[in-house]
């Protein structure tokens, strides 16, 4: 699953190491898996999987590791792997990247960003429909207050939101009012979540909890 970004970093970090690399736009799966042959690791990203037979036929051709270029790892069958493969994954990505890209999103549906951009195109330079809100004074829930939901609340501190906050885990200190789920619905203007999928996770935001929220609400799901 190469793609072009993928040999501006690699390709010179392979000469520096004195890493072989091939890199091959197919994606991973059980058609492609035979282009694996003869290789030491074979390295992989989010929509591709590998599952039990999969494993067993790399470790068959002599393949040592399965190496992700992301940091989840459920697409994965990590059991099937131990004794035969090594896997490694990202330990982390920047959590300020994924939060600043949060805003991002928050800033273009509040001021219209795309529709204007589409207008502008034209030469209409006309504000009607695109007028946005103050972000300021308003309130913003933050579901899963992690390092990316921790990063999230300290940009929307700065432009003065305040912040409600939702955690199973609460992080003691941390300068926001937690409160439980249905409240952060009721009271928040802007919500962005910032949690895993789980079978808890799955679905949180449905029918019964829309329901709860303010008219126009903002609904960010980076995660």
């Amino acid at each position: 699953s190469t793609k072009p970004y993928a040999r501006i970093w690699f390709a010179p970090l392979a000469a520096d190491y004195g890493f072989e690399i091939s890199f091959i736009e197919l994606p991973c799966k059980k058609e492609t898996l035979g282009l694996a042959q003869g290789y030491d690791a074979i390295c992989i990203f989010v929509n591709d999987y590998m599952n039990k037979e999969m494993i067993d036929c790399l470790h068959t051709m002599g393949v040592k590791a399965i190496l992700l270029r992301s940091a989840g790892f459920n697409h994965v069958d990590v059991r099937a792997a131990q004794g035969k493969l090594e896997i490694l994954r990202v330990p982390s990505y920047s959590p300020e990247a994924v939060a600043e890209f949060a805003v991002t999103l928050l800033l273009a549906v509040n001021r219209h960003i795309h529709k204007a951009y589409a207008r502008t195109r034209d030469f209409n330079m006309s504000l009607n429909g695109l007028m946005g809100m103050d972000l300021n004074q308003k309130v913003a829930g933050v579901v899963g207050t992690g390092k990316i939901g921790q990063a999230m609340i300290r940009i929307l501190q700065g432009f003065g939101m305040q912040i409600l906050a939702y955690d199973p885990f609460p992080i003691e200190g941390l300068k926001v009012e937690y409160v439980p789920l249905e409240e952060l619905f009721r009271r928040s203007d802007v919500i962005s979540l910032h949690c895993p999928l789980t079978a808890e996770t799955k679905n949180l935001i449905n029918r019964e909890s829309i329901a709860m929220m303010k008219e126009g609400v903002y609904l960010i799901n980076t995660s």
